[in-house]
């Protein structure tokens, strides 16, 4: 297992960041009616969103995090 070389809260919301934006891409694809799809695709990509900006924010607080 790759340990984050920057802070574990932050890997994490990352790594649940993508595992929501997998999540919606699946429930397009899933075998239910459009508006059941839609309904799915944009809460995982509401709950992406959400981690990504908490992963931001906790990005900014590290002062051994090195932006290049």
């Amino acid at each position: 297992m790759a340990t984050c070389p920057i802070s574990p809260h932050r890997c994490n919301h990352r790594a649940r960041a993508a595992a929501h934006r997998a999540m919606a891409m699946a429930a397009l694809a899933s075998n239910s009616s459009a508006r059941v799809r839609y309904r799915r695709y944009h809460a995982h990509m509401r709950q992406a969103h959400v981690l990504a900006l908490a992963a931001d924010r906790l990005g900014q607080d590290a002062p051994w995090e090195v932006n290049a």
